[in-house]
């Protein structure tokens, strides 16, 4: 028989003790469940525990989450949620440069959050292989120049091999799955925040203005700064 593997350990980390119990009660069936209400005591759990995941809330009393992010990258490697009750573009900003791995509103949608720990998490005793460092590199920094040769020389994997195994895994290629990364990136900028088009580009990789607005209306049906009129007047016409 095989043996199953260990339940993942999660931190939960706000300081409203009855979100911190709710979040705790929707995990608990899945994962090893540590909460905290404040950075120290987070740390120490950091240090304590195999975290897998951290939810984190933006705003903790006196602390600001994102404030801790780098702290705890010092000891854990752990992918991030950020949990807030607001959204502005600061701390929209703020998110994609601490490279917090995903950014959910409050009140939380148990769900989302569920199916979103199951992607970013590996459990304890399943190596994380190739594929999927070659895919979590990707989702983490998309800012960053990639190309397939550079990728696999990182992990020590011929081109070929990576693309195949990529393929097999995903159904497209790492050069591929990162303009969708991209993208995806690009359209919550431009939804949640009123940086110019020109630092959304760069922002996600795209140093180069034209080719940023090429792969966009590729994407979405119509260029960067067209979506945002069309997100704040619904009415106005497509280019």
């Amino acid at each position: 028989m095989t043996q199953a593997h260990p339940r993942p350990h999660i931190l939960v980390l706000d300081d409203d003790p009855a979100i911190r119990d709710a979040l705790e009660m929707a995990l608990r069936g899945l994962y090893v469940v540590h909460s905290a209400a404040a950075g120290d005591q987070a740390y120490t759990i950091l240090q304590r525990h195999p975290i897998g995941a951290i939810v984190l809330d933006a705003v903790l009393g006196a602390e600001h989450g994102l404030d801790l992010i780098q702290r705890f990258r010092a000891i854990s490697q752990a992918p991030i949620v950020l949990l807030t009750g607001y959204g502005s573009e600061e701390l929209a900003v703020r998110a994609l440069r601490a490279r917090v791995n995903e950014y959910l509103k409050k009140p939380v949608d148990v769900a989302k959050l569920r199916t979103t720990l199951a992607e970013l998490i590996t459990p304890p005793g399943v190596r994380a292989d190739h594929v999927i460092r070659a895919r979590r590199h990707l989702e983490e920094h998309p800012d960053q120049r990639h190309t397939t040769a550079s990728l696999a020389k990182e992990l020590g994997l011929s081109e070929r091999h990576l693309r195949r195994r990529f393929q097999e895994a995903y159904g497209k290629t790492p050069r591929r799955f990162l303009t969708e990364v991209r993208m995806q990136r690009a359209e919550e900028l431009l939804r949640r925040t009123r940086l110019g088009i020109e630092e959304i580009a760069f922002a996600v990789g795209y140093p180069d203005l034209g080719t940023f607005r090429r792969i966009f209306k590729r994407a979405f049906g119509t260029t960067p700064s067209n979506f945002r009129t069309r997100r704040d007047h619904p009415d106005a016409p497509r280019e």
